[in-house]
């Protein structure tokens, strides 16, 4: 009897999941978007209910349409790249959260005024209009409008989706609602169906996915958005060798050609060193803007800083001179260089303060350049060049600045912050491994919200060291106290692998940016070591106005390498055996005195770290023909 009994409970419960399944399937068959959904379903896009239906004509709330957008488009969700603040409805405990601050980082989405995003609001079809045209630009799409009077309710579409639904009714991934009388209405205020959203995003998948064998176009774009196409052609260098002037070459609505312009990365960008792709140089994070070199099908060649290298074009937007709206820029404010970053996937701006302006900048004016050294007006001419002292200063030098004036700084800038009372660390990290100490304390202050990130509260990790993207926190390396990481972090990490010339990520002993010093491959940042140039030059400033003493910016010239395996000597000649070589050329070497002897010789800091202890350091720069150059001074911002 209990072995029927069994049986028969075990075969109810085979017919419910049989059932289930046979519901599931019946729940979609026969639909309007049938073939939609299962191509959503099928790609792990849209997820069904916990009972196995998919509810076609449920309406979609603004978290459920977030998160099928963020699915489709393959976003990538980094927690370090979150915005520091949550909306006031979207909070980490939330399914959603991932989705929803993904999406506000891409752009994608926004919220309503006061900071709420109202996810449990169902979506309208303008409110879905918008947010697929913010995904469409997030991916480079290109489009023109078509009117809106074509609907007979247009007037009831919102001002700020007019533009995104003429945008995706020209793309036909949104179509107006068709009546008896072959009139058409919009129906911006209405619902949008599971089914309706799963048709929507399979077409701009289309869109953005065109077959491969679709034809290459040359089209005239202007920038509101209008274009005209000027022939179709089979393979990419037929179509590039009938683009003239400014026209571009698309391949879908994707633009994959043109003749000067701006390149900007969509995502997480390699720098190549040859047009195969297979030997990287550095990296960038998304919404970095890079100047174009040239073109290919394959691959773009770009200049990040001022290494040149080749890009894979997947991986970037091409923006055509006429059609920049936004970029970044420099400009004075109140004797400050200020760098104003542009992000064009989610068109934001921020800023932050490099350092000291120079001379030649004028008050209210706006300049643009690649590299934070050489600066152009609006207008394309040259304005001038010039670097920023904490930049590129050698990082092995010695501050002035003592361990309480550290503390100061700190504390006028944060005084709640965790970092007050670190300064004897710093300075004893710079004693005993020859890391300068306002640099240290500047490099945790950027890394860890001074000292207030979460790997900095829960772990004493100021650096980040072992934080990996797909899981920083869990990764990131503990330490007892603050005092032991910083130690660590100059004796096992930054010392003997950037400052250390036998180290595959030495570049100069320098923040520097894309192209020399630790920038090059501490942080996928661009403006990472600008950033923390910044910090150093207003702790500068603050502490030698109290002290009435001179700033350490511009202290002494700086000079970097022409060549490469510089030799270092003990004086100012070239008897004896070198102390050691600069092995790369644009390291930077601090100038303490000028030495004439059969041409010019500096006397520089020495590089006294991993137990090296010279006393003193001298270096060929040029002026004998027979020595040829081998370093030039360095023209700095004060």
């Amino acid at each position: 009897m209990k072995k029927a009994m069994i049986l028969f409970v075990g075969l109810m419960t085979l017919m419910a999941v049989f059932s289930t399944t046979v519901l599931a399937k019946d729940d979609i068959t026969d639909t309007p978007f049938e073939e939609e959904m299962r191509i959503l379903i099928d790609k792990n896009i849209m997820e069904g209910y916990t009972d196995g239906t998919y509810r076609p004509q449920n309406s979609v709330t603004r978290a459920e349409f977030t998160t099928f957008l963020v699915r489709a488009l393959d976003v990538e969700l980094k927690e370090d790249e979150y915005p520091d603040k949550d909306f006031n409805d979207v909070t980490p405990n939330h399914w959603h959260h991932k989705y929803v601050m993904s999406a506000y980082n891409q752009g994608i989405v926004d919220g309503y005024p006061g900071g709420d995003f109202r996810p449990n609001n169902v979506i309208s079809r303008q409110d879905m209009a918008m947010m697929m045209m913010n995904a469409a630009e997030s991916e480079g799409l290109v489009s023109e409008r078509l009117p809106i009077d074509q609907f007979k309710d247009s007037e009831q579409i919102s001002p700020y989706a007019v533009e995104a639904v003429e945008r995706l009714t020209y793309l036909e991934i949104i179509n107006g609602k068709k009546h008896k009388d072959n009139t058409l209405s919009f129906a911006p205020k209405d619902e949008t169906s599971r089914g309706e959203t799963a048709a929507v995003i399979t077409r701009l998948l289309d869109q953005l996915n065109p077959p491969e064998n679709l034809d290459y176009s040359v089209v005239s774009l202007d920038p509101d958005g209008d274009h005209v196409r000027k022939g179709e052609y089979e393979t990419f260098d037929q179509a590039v060798n009938r683009a003239v002037g400014s026209e571009v070459v698309l391949e879908g609505n994707n633009v994959v050609w043109i003749k000067d312009g701006m390149v900007s990365s969509n995502k997480f960008t390699i720098l190549y060193n040859n047009k195969n792709l297979s030997s990287d140089i550095t990296y960038v994070t998304s919404g970095v803007e890079m100047e174009l070199i040239e073109v290919s099908e394959d691959w773009v060649k770009v200049k990040v800083a001022d290494t040149t290298g080749y890009v894979d074009p997947s991986v970037v937007n091409l923006t055509p001179t006429h059609m920049i709206e936004n970029r970044s820029y420099y400009t004075e404010e109140n004797g400050a260089l200020v760098h104003y970053l542009y992000n064009s996937i989610n068109d934001t701006t921020s800023k932050y303060t490099y350092g000291a302006a120079p001379g030649f900048m004028e008050t209210g004016k706006d300049y643009y350049s690649w590299n934070g050294n050489t600066f152009y007006k609006t207008n394309g001419d040259k304005a001038g060049e010039a670097y920023q002292y904490f930049n590129r200063m050698p990082l092995y030098t010695e501050t002035k600045y003592t361990a309480e004036q550290l503390d100061d700084f700190v504390k006028s800038e944060k005084p709640n912050s965790p970092l007050v009372g670190t300064g004897e660390s710093f300075k004893k990290a710079e004693k005993e491994y020859g890391t300068n100490a306002l640099y240290l304390l500047a490099h945790a202050i950027h890394e860890s919200n001074w000292g207030q990130s979460e790997i900095a509260a829960g772990k004493n990790n100021l650096f980040g060291i072992g934080a990996v993207d797909s899981n920083p926190y869990e990764n990131a390396k503990e330490y007892t106290d603050f005092e032991s990481g910083i130690l660590e972090a100059a004796s096992d990490f930054i010392v003997p692998g950037y400052f250390n010339d036998e180290d595959y990520r030495f570049n100069g002993a320098q923040l520097g940016n894309k192209s020399t010093g630790m920038n090059v491959k501490y942080a996928s940042d661009a403006y990472w070591g600008q950033k923390i140039a910044g910090h150093m030059y207003r702790a500068d400033q603050y502490l030698s106005n109290k002290s009435g003493s001179s700033p350490e910016n511009g202290q002494n010239d700086l000079a970097q390498t022409v060549t490469t395996n510089i030799n270092v000597r003990s004086e100012a000649s070239t008897d004896g055996a070198p102390l050691y070589q600069l092995p790369k050329a644009n390291e930077t070497v601090e100038i303490i005195e000028e030495v004439d002897a059969r041409g010019t010789w500096y006397e520089i800091t020495p590089k006294n770290i991993l137990e090296n202890d010279y006393e003193k350091a001298f270096v060929y720069s040029d002026g004998y023909s027979s020595y040829g150059t081998s370093l030039e001074k360095l023209p700095i911002a004060e």
